[in-house]
């Protein structure tokens, strides 16, 4: 039809609607899904104008991102992908040895030639008692992809962890280049490791070991939990020896590789013998009568008595019971009769020491304030400074601690008279007791312990002058004098080629005071004193006869040995 209408009009080009109506209404095989039979309708400007705009955003941002990683951020890039193919490893410097006063080596490392990594191992001298002075120290570890993930030496314990910046060395560095297929292809060192410094101690071997064998000795064959050795320079507080028993082997703790040595380092860890426990430097004891010099000095600078004043030792001091109760007694260890100061110190009298401490009937008493005021004086219940980790602090009792420490806080008058001989809470640690034994020696200077000779240690001063009374520390010293003679509890250093000022202390423990502490402590040679010593045995039965006086008489035996002249 439409063919008939078109050939009707040939010389007519306008189509009229009704023309377009007909082909819609008489066609009636349209495919509508095809949209025949329809309209169509222009696109709407705005979508091309959202479409432009959309694109620019895109375009600008994607030119933006180019422009930041090509150019801005070029460095960062151009190292990610060098990081890909160059690669990183530490160079472990050595770490410094430690050495004795002698030069004698008492840590060192293995020898690089012998070494199967690239860190070598650390060794300890053994059976001298230093493990716990010395320390041990761990290596860089690593993961299990190889990264290390402590890529220092780290010292653990002792010196080894005082003095870790100064042994360690500095770290050095060296860069790989690696191909595709993982080869090396080249390597360059990009920093020098730098060897860590040795460290030069005071200690001397020899009187170290001495101490050590004494100490192992007596704790084995009479039953003590442990001992401490000590002998320190009276001025200058450099220590010559440290020693401290039962000890561990710090070479297992750096190098444990098979399972019996895994099993022994766990040992030490668990053992009811607390090896790992410095006992000179961090354990506290009782130190019985080995106070009575320091408290004879408080009791003459207080007008408690005189330095020729006699007080009656019958054996016993008898507190008379108000209530018609039974009498409270302080049994002294034997009748020693009338004793002045420098006497009572030497035969040790317990009554003597119990009147001056808290007073009896005329006799006036320096009352538990002013003995705690005079030991923390001298230095106890306070730290010495020592240049090791872990320094513990004794105790001086008092009102405060009393009420602080048990339920039933008030003080009471036998507190005092225990006290004043160096019983009921007192405790000290065996280089607190050196240090406040050197202060006696050396004319009333406190002074800081040390074992290592470092720059920062040789700034520092040696001392501080507690400007004490020489006429009243010069009884002392004779009392000290007086017990190393044929007379005293410290008799057993009578004959040596030099003279010895000395103290003894028996500190009763337990509920039945069924164990003791032993101590001996004094200092060398009487006259020009250079040395203070300390030798204590720990927790041992009462019924012991082996003193720690007769114990010290055998260390100086074998230094002398060994070194004749080690006194002058």
């Amino acid at each position: 039809m439409l063919f008939l209408l078109k050939s009707g009009k040939k010389n007519s080009h306008e189509i009229h609607p009704e023309e377009i109506f007909i082909d819609s209404t008489n066609i009636s095989n349209l495919d509508s899904d095809s949209f025949e039979g329809r309209f169509e309708k222009n696109i709407n400007v705005i979508i091309f104008i959202i479409f432009g705009v959309i694109s620019a955003f895109l375009f600008s941002f994607f030119i933006y991102k180019l422009y930041m990683h090509q150019v801005y951020k070029y460095d960062y890039w151009n190292n990610f992908a060098m990081n890909n193919y160059i690669k990183k490893s530490p160079i472990f410097p050595a770490r410094g040895i430690i050495k004795d006063r002698n030069g004698e080596t008492i840590a060192w490392n293995e020898d690089p030639e012998m070494a199967t990594s690239s860190i070598p191992k650390r060794f300890y001298i053994t059976s001298a008692g230093l493990s716990s002075t010395l320390g041990y120290m761990s290596y860089p570890k690593k993961d299990k992809s190889g990264v290390f993930w402590q890529d220092t030496y780290k010292g653990q314990s002792g010196l080894e962890k005082q003095y870790n910046d100064l042994l360690s060395g500095v770290r050095g560095e060296k860069i790989y280049e690696v191909s595709v297929n993982g080869k090396i292809t080249n390597d360059n060192i990009a920093k020098e490791a730098k060897d860590g410094a040795d460290l030069e101690t005071y200690i001397d071997i020899n009187i170290q070991k001495a101490f050590y064998k004494y100490l192992k000795e007596v704790v084995d064959a009479q039953s003590f939990s442990g001992g401490a050795g000590i002998m320190m320079d009276v001025n200058s507080g450099q220590v010559l020896a440290l020693a401290s028993y039962p000890d561990y082997d710090n070479n297992l703790f750096s190098n444990a590789e098979t399972e019996e040595e895994k099993d022994k380092k766990n040992n030490y860890l668990t053992s009811k013998k607390t090896p790992m426990l410095n006992r000179a430097v961090s354990g506290v004891y009782v130190p019985g009568s080995v106070v009575k010099p320091f408290m004879a000095y408080a009791a003459l600078n207080e007008g408690v008595i005189d330095q020729y004043q006699n007080i009656f030792s019958s054996g016993k001091l008898v507190i008379k019971n108000k209530y018609d109760g039974p009498d409270t007694i302080f049994r002294d260890w034997k009748a020693h009769g009338y004793v002045d100061a420098r006497h009572a110190i030497a035969v040790s009298s317990d009554e003597y020491f119990y009147q001056v401490g808290g007073g009896y009937g005329d006799q006036k008493g320096l009352g538990i304030d002013r003995i705690e005021k005079y030991m923390k004086g001298f230095g106890f219940a306070s730290s010495t400074g020592i240049d090791l980790p872990l320094e513990k602090i004794g105790v001086v009792p008092s009102k405060a601690w009393k009420e602080k420490s048990f339920e039933e806080g008030t003080w009471l008058l036998g507190n005092t008279y225990h006290t004043a001989i160096g019983q009921y809470g007192f405790q000290t640690s065996p280089i607190s007791l050196a240090r406040s034994v050197a202060i006696i020696a050396n004319g009333g200077k406190i002074i800081i312990p040390k074992i290592a000779s470092t720059t920062e240690n040789n700034k520092v001063k040696d001392y501080v002058d507690l400007k004490l009374n020489k006429d009243f520390l010069k009884v002392s010293r004779e009392g000290m004098a007086l017990s190393a003679s044929e007379i005293g509890t410290a008799h057993y250093f009578n004959d040596l080629p030099f003279t010895v000022a000395a103290k003894t202390g028996t500190a009763q423990l337990g509920l039945h005071n069924e164990r003791v502490n032993s101590w001996s402590a004094g200092y060398f040679p009487r006259e020009n004193p250079k040395y203070v010593f300390v030798f204590m045995m720990e927790g041992g039965p009462a019924t012991n006869k082996v003193g720690a006086s007769k114990m010290m008489r055998k260390v100086f035996s074998d230094i002398l040995e060994k070194e004749p002249d080690f006194w002058k």
